[in-house]
């Protein structure tokens, strides 16, 4: 009962920032134009010395190939008063071995310690996503997954498993706000905005599976489809266009409020975004993206989770206290601009990368490769 009060509290808290942001709408943009005014006084300068105009405004141009980042990038565009994006992405992810720090462990070592190690792990992700532009300040989002899960095991008898989850994710519902967009010929056009978001823990984090423990056994939390806290979103994007060339800066986090209804809270998460891409023509461009990302360890333990097995400890997945890891991915990219059909802008994207640094407290699986690709239709 505490659980669900202070979660209501916080979700009211939300929803009533939410709504007061939303009616301040273009009186906002107004303000952080104010705020930029010192800098826009010297742009205007630079720009006059030079004969250019300085323009000011939003700049997005669905007609561009690289008009949104790289697919794997979220909440990386704001749109114009009244434009509208549905968006379907795809994602796998693969994990192969286990690693403990930036050394690689063999099954046999964590065998010599757990009484069960995991093998290999696939994630699969159906993301829907919307965007909507409230005004040229605001532009709503929200994102809606669905996970499925699979895990390989091997025992100390040599006996090998899977299992198996899947469902909806955690919702997430967000805003984001133009700070600042200005634009010359000689310097090309430059975006800011910020991100703000809340993650819904509408993901599961009770799933069942058959094991060598029994049927209808509760899974570890790799295998868990959400969070169970409510967690905030916020960040700060930046992107840049200069005739064929695009490019982005952003910085976001995931921040848990309190604990779950299993009492534990996974750690806080923070990642930056960094790309350029090129447009070859006027209906394809292509990417290169760096991705880093650094999780805390959980808080607390969900005390349901079976973790011994006699004397022995069981697997290093139900261990809360090795979750936590670094990491930076390479990632390539493909954007391909469809003709307009009907008067929609259709987008294809793809996207695939690996890893070049790891460290993680482990043992723990390491990352493989993730692919991603997406269908955006702005109207």
């Amino acid at each position: 009962m505490k659980y669900l009060v202070r979660h209501r509290s916080v979700l009211a808290f939300t929803v009533g920032v939410g709504i007061s942001c939303l009616m301040m709408g273009s009186a906002a943009g107004a303000l952080l134009d104010g705020v930029m005014g010192g800098v826009e006084k010297s742009l205007a300068k630079r720009a006059e010395e030079k004969g250019e105009p300085l323009i000011i405004g939003n700049f997005y141009q669905a007609e561009r190939p690289d008009s949104h980042g790289p697919i794997g990038v979220m909440g990386d565009h704001t749109h114009n008063k009244g434009e509208f994006m549905f968006s379907y992405r795809y994602m796998r992810m693969f994990m192969d071995g286990n690693r403990d720090g930036t050394h690689n462990v063999s099954a046999s070592n964590v065998l010599s310690a757990y009484v069960v190690t995991p093998l290999q792990m696939t994630t699969q992700m159906h993301m829907f996503g919307w965007m909507y532009g409230l005004n040229d300040t605001v532009t709503l989002t929200a994102m809606v997954p669905y996970v499925m899960k699979s895990m390989d095991h091997r025992n100390r008898a040599g006996v090998k498993f899977t299992t198996n989850s899947s469902g909806f994710g955690d919702m997430k519902l967000g805003a984001l706000w133009r700070l600042y967009a200005f634009e010359t010929p000689s310097i090309g056009s430059h975006r800011f905005h910020l991100n703000s978001g809340v993650s819904l823990p509408t993901g599961d984090i009770n799933p069942r599976d058959n094991t060598p423990l029994g049927n209808n056994t509760l899974l570890p939390y790799p295998m868990r489809l959400g969070s169970g806290t409510v967690d905030l979103l916020p960040g700060l994007t930046y992107t840049g266009l200069l005739n064929d060339v695009t490019w982005g800066f952003q910085a976001l986090g995931t921040i848990r409020l309190g604990e779950n209804q299993q009492g534990y809270r996974e750690g806080h998460r923070y990642q930056i975004n960094s790309w350029g891409a090129y447009r070859w023509a006027k209906w394809v461009s292509t990417s290169v993206r760096f991705h880093w990302q650094q999780w805390g360890n959980i808080k607390g333990r969900d005390g349901q989770l079976q973790t011994t097995v006699g004397p022995n400890q069981l697997v290093p997945t139900a261990d809360p206290d090795l979750r936590g890891g670094r990491r930076l991915d390479v990632l390539g990219g493909v954007n391909i601009l469809f003709p307009e059909w009907m008067g929609l802008e259709n987008h294809v994207s793809v996207e695939a990368g690996l890893p070049i640094y790891q460290n993680l407290d482990g043992p723990q699986l390491k990352q493989s490769y993730s692919f991603w690709a997406s269908w955006q239709i702005v109207m």
